[in-house]
């Protein structure tokens, strides 16, 4: 297929991107971060009739998933590009390389990409359903109620982060194993963004790999 300029339109949106496995990279380092990935990349002139974009972009392939690895993060109903960028590189950075994605915003969506400084396309994202989730393993659940995170001398494990209004789906409550993990806050503080909450908690169950 010949990605023209037309094609490049089509790929904001959803449908298309899934129907083409193509996605749309912004800025000079993101597209030489991923030119293993990249199948075209148009100039500044082949760009002036398009609304949006006035610098370097490209189209990238969406890699296929892979197989599951572990640790692994379960995003559940995350619905802002810029948590659900945040949060894949940092799930990159902390070793969580495979990342459930339930209902979620696309995570190949521009707004993603740019906000995941394009590491979207590194970790293996695996959209599934609640029915589809693995269950030999321990479940680390963010929520309100529950314990301090701690290390983890194990990989075996994901951790679930969920909508950023409405929390964690109770059908995670009943999972085989889980347990319910809180992070300490200061009086006067009820929540943390979700992104942030996510890096925290990776941070604290991996972080005798440091060590």
């Amino acid at each position: 297929m010949e990605i023209t300029s037309k094609i490049l339109k089509k790929l904001l949106s959803k449908k298309y991107r899934q129907e083409f496995s193509l996605c749309i990279l912004e800025g000079e380092k993101i597209i030489k971060d991923h030119k293993d990935l990249v199948v075209k990349v148009f100039s500044e002139d082949s760009l002036q009739n398009l609304e949006n974009y006035h610098g370097r972009v490209a189209v990238a392939r969406i890699p296929k998933p892979s197989t599951p690895t572990t640790p692994f993060l379960v995003l559940d109903r995350i619905q802002d590009p810029g948590n659900m960028g945040t949060i894949l590189r940092t799930a990159l950075a902390f070793g969580f390389k495979t990342v459930y994605t339930i209902d979620c915003v696309d995570p190949y969506s521009p707004k993603v990409i740019r906000a995941s400084s394009g590491m979207a396309l590194r970790v293996n994202i695996i959209d599934t359903d609640y029915a589809h989730l693995p269950t030999d393993t321990l479940y680390y659940l963010a929520d309100l109620n529950g314990s301090k995170p701690t290390p983890v001398k194990t990989t075996n494990f994901g951790i679930v982060l969920g909508n950023e209004g409405q929390g964690i789906n109770p059908i995670f409550y009943q999972m085989p194993h889980y347990q319910v993990v809180t992070i300490p806050m200061n009086d006067g503080c009820e929540s943390l963004n979700v992104a942030v909450a996510g890096g925290i908690i990776m941070c604290y169950t991996h972080f005798y790999e440091w060590t």
